[in-house]
């Protein structure tokens, strides 16, 4: 058995435990990772798609199931995983036999480990037992058991940052390193193995350490080679030697499986087998079945073995193996054994049987069953003829499960069949099946499901997916539609639109997998004239649905709603935001209705509108913007934002003395100090876009004056990177400050704080934060996290009397008690007297952050801070 520690991006902040099994699929794409169009407000840790949207990295429990095609993990745990080992089986106490190591690397010591699990059976599978960590507070990045029976690893120390040095420990139990089976096994694997003699050999497949068992039974499958015989008469004798441990059984039963493997007719495994798949042992039974996947004679065999066989890992096996064998390659067919070896249905009848069995109850046997129909399987649509004819499998939602996660590693278009069925999970994993692995033949099936109304999600959006696939104009019809019904979630019906926005000119990524595909351009008449006869159906809905709905239309080009797009800009009721995305909208499309409606935008109470229509106004007539603008910023009634919008159309003005002698007062201003906070970086922007148009004639010393104020800017500054930011301050965007906190890829903000309950605890809750705080701590928070951590949230490292060092974060200290949190979500209290030392470290957030957003954004995301002074109301 194989396992695996990975972290295949957000698994919830956790790396999975994984069983390997053959033809596994853990679940992870890597197009997850970029955003995809399937997200809804029930995933609280960002978009990454199926990845958190469908549970894909969860552990099967009542409140949470992963999709079926998944082999799911055993269990979650930990940050970082880099590096993984198992016990050899000597050096350490007793209590770590059969354990594994496996390396949590997060950067820093305070979150850094190296955890100790061991596994349990349970069904075709294991649990994970005995988790706990070996060793902490430093930043280990591998591990590896020496031939001397110690353990090493590596520490990395300040993880990403300098020095960029390394340590090498070493660990050893002192009683267990005077085990004679140290010193034996380091002589043995130096020396090396090639002058035993078989016997010898054989005896060594039962060595304590893991290392020379391995050694033996390699090198006994290559003495095969020239004495296939006695070799294989040694090893048949030894796998059969019930009195022998079962580690040295197991050794043999594989070297013999490596010696007459391959397809041959087997002989002395073959006659081993039918006791060795009777033995009391079920680690003996389960590698058996293994191994005789690749019998020929093997059938009969294996078929009784399951008719009889009660534990669920060793039945995966047999049905497994089964799979990869035809029933006439039987020597001895049993009375079980099919009368008609021929025919399709004795070769899929084992793990058709399994599948009904289980009835879904276990994914591991599930898995093999799956995998033996895939083997055993030639031609699909007669798997599918078999299944429905047959009542007692057709009936079985299980069994239907099961063929459709085999048709889908056959990827057959056979799948369209199963696109209706009455079981939710069988229809959700033909939805998967088609669309993931871009099953074209089948697409057409799946896209007709966008016609019926409240699909699950699984199926909906893959349903508009498939449809934006296909592209034909009946595809963008049914998208539409889909669009326009009110009782769609509005998460989906925003989905519907953005495929209708790309309609002509398809992005590169898959909407759903976020992988890369190549449709061909289509008219972009077919999604604009889908849209005509339901256009006041997309408007009818949140004010998600019709902002998207406002940039559709801009988009497609659909000068025919310019009357609806009118009537929102002047409706007082409307939101601002959407009021000013429907005046861009009508500006976009020439609409006849746009000089009347900016005379009312430019009259209107509301100071976005207005400024709104000032940039509208200006567009239109860049000369006399050129005279008007600069006279309103003048104007200390104007408002900020009419202001701000004002100095970002002057910076794309056209060659204009008026303008350049406007941003050049400004920049002079800008030098002295004297502008307004919320406009400071609005004049730099201004007067940079400006500086560096190509071709443009300046008129005033603009990139001059752009380069003297940066130069006092970093003299001012040196090392503070809140100076050196100090025009982001004030004047940002709240709205799109909360937008990049919940949607920015690049920073992902919520996977460490919580907004409105969703988010992780790792830093401060966002609601309330800006109750006693300013500004500049705000920003500072941002550009240097380690400059003033929150209270509650400094990270210490404690070095206590007794040796040991604890580390996490410091949730409060008084004379008697230090009461730290874990990276685990542990608390410690550790009492003030068996501490020696203390010392702070570093935070959790990541340093170089702020680099990943733009000045705008950063100002956006600080003027949204600030709005945050309430704190949730419970």
């Amino acid at each position: 058995n194989l396992f695996t520690y990975d972290n295949n991006s957000d698994s919830g902040d956790q790396a999975r435990w994984v069983h390997i099994v053959e033809g596994g699929d853990s679940g992870w794409r890597c197009g997850y990772q970029y955003g995809t169009l399937m997200h809804t407000p029930a995933v609280p840790q960002g978009n990454r798609g199926p990845w958190n949207t469908e549970q894909i990295w969860h552990v099967p429990g009542p409140n949470s199931q992963p999709p079926a095609y998944v082999v799911p993990a055993l269990k979650n745990f930990g940050n970082g995983p880099s590096g993984i080992t198992a016990y050899p089986g000597v050096g350490l106490s007793e209590r770590y036999k059969n354990h594994f190591f496996a390396c949590d690397f997060t950067a820093n010591p305070g979150g850094s480990k190296i955890w100790s699990l061991a596994l349990k059976p349970k069904g075709a599978s294991y649990e994970v037992v005995d988790l706990h960590p070996f060793v902490q507070n430093m930043v280990p990045t591998d591990c590896e058991f020496g031939p001397d029976g110690a353990f090493y690893w590596l520490d990395w120390t300040g993880g990403w940052n300098k020095p960029a040095k390394g340590r090498i420990f070493r660990a050893a139990d002192p009683t267990a390193m005077k085990d004679p089976a140290i010193p034996e096994a380091q002589k043995l694997l130096a020396d090396g193995l090639e002058k035993k003699s078989i016997e010898e050999l054989s005896k060594l497949l039962g060595h304590v350490h893991r290392n020379v068992r391995y050694e033996a039974q390699y090198e006994l499958a290559a003495r095969a080679k020239t004495d296939h015989k006695t070799v294989a008469f040694a090893m048949a004798s030894a796998a059969s030697n019930k009195k022998a441990d079962t580690i040295r059984r197991l050794h043999a039963i594989w070297a013999l499986g490596q010696i007459e493997g391959g397809g041959k007719h087997s002989t002395l495994l073959q006659q081993s087998a039918k006791g060795l798949l009777k033995d009391v042992d079920v680690e003996i039974r389960s590698q058996t079945a293994k191994i005789l996947g690749g019998y020929i004679g093997a059938w009969g065999t294996l078929r009784t073995a399951l008719s009889t066989e009660t534990d669920l890992r060793v039945k995966a096996q047999l049905v497994g193996s089964l799979g990869k064998l035809k029933p006439e390659e039987s020597a001895e067919p049993s009375a079980e054994a099919p009368t008609n070896a021929s025919t399709l249905r004795a070769r899929v009848l084992p793990a058709l049987e399994i599948l009904k069995e289980n009835a879904d109850g276990d994914a591991y046997l599930r898995h093999a069953a799956v995998m033996s129909l895939v083997d055993a399987t030639t031609n699909a649509n007669e798997l599918v003829e078999l299944v429905r004819k047959d009542k007692a499998f057709d009936d079985s939602p299980a069994v239907r499960l099961g063929v459709v996660l085999a048709l889908r590693r056959m990827k057959s278009a056979t799948l369209a069949e199963f696109t209706t069925d009455a079981d939710a999970k069988v229809a959700a994993e033909v939805a998967r099946a088609i669309h993931d692995e871009n099953l074209m033949e089948a697409m057409p099936a799946l896209a007709a499901l966008a016609d019926k109304p409240n699909q699950p999600d699984v199926v909906s959006l893959r349903a508009l997916s498939a449809n934006f696939k296909l592209g034909a104009k009946a595809n963008a019809e049914r998208v539409a539609k889909f669009a326009a019904r009110t009782n769609e979630a509005d998460y989906a019906r925003v989905v519907a639109l953005k495929l209708l926005s790309e309609w002509s000119k398809p992005s590169r990524r898959d909407p759903i997998t976020g992988l890369t595909m190549n449709l061909p351009e289509r008219p972009a008449t077919i999604a604009s004239e889908a849209l005509k006869p339901v256009v006041a159906g997309i408007f009818n809905g949140s004010d998600a649905v019709r902002k998207e709905a406002v940039q559709v239309v801009s988009k497609l080009d659909m000068k025919e709603v310019g009357a609806l797009m009118a009537t929102i800009v002047t409706d007082a009721k409307q939101p601002a935001a959407m009021r000013v995305e429907s005046l861009f909208a009508l500006e976009s499309l020439k609409a006849k209705e746009l000089t009347e409606t900016v005379k009312i935008a430019l009259a209107s109470t509301e100071p976005k509108l207005r400024a709104a229509g000032r940039v509208v106004t200006a567009k239109a007539n860049p000369e006399a913007a050129g005279r008007e603008l600069p006279l309103l910023l003048k104007d200390e009634s104007a408002t900020v934002i009419e202001k701000q919008m004002a100095l970002g159309v002057l910076g794309g003005l056209k060659e204009s003395k008026e303008v350049d002698a406007a941003l050049d007062a400004w920049m002079d201003q800008l030098i002295a100090g004297t502008v307004p906070a919320e406009l400071k970086l609005d004049v730099l922007d201004a007067a940079s876009v400006r500086s560096t148009i190509k071709d443009l004639k300046l008129h005033a010393p603009l990139r001059e004056k752009v380069a003297t104020y940066d130069k006092q800017v970093r003299a001012k500054a040196g090392l503070n990177l809140t100076i050196r930011n100090s025009e982001t301050l004030a004047g940002g965007d709240a709205d799109r400050g909360r937008d990049l906190f919940l949607n920015n890829s690049a920073v992902y903000c919520q996977r460490c704080h919580k907004l409105d309950g969703q988010g992780g605890e790792v830093g401060p809750v966002m609601n309330g934060i800006a109750k006693d705080k300013t500004r500049e701590y705000l920003l500072e928070s941002i550009v240097n996290p380690n400059g003033q951590i929150a209270q509650g949230f400094q990270s210490v490292i404690l070095n206590l009397l007794d040796g040991k060092t604890v580390s996490g974060v410091l949730r409060s200290k008084d004379k008697k008690t230090y009461l730290l949190v874990t990276p685990e979500n542990k608390v410690l209290n550790i009492l003030a007297e068996d501490v020696e030392s203390e010392k702070p470290d570093k935070s959790a957030m990541p340093e170089d952050l702020y680099k990943k957003l733009s000045k705008r954004e950063l100002r956006d995301i600080v003027e949204f801070l600030v709005s945050m002074k309430e704190p949730l109301k419970k």
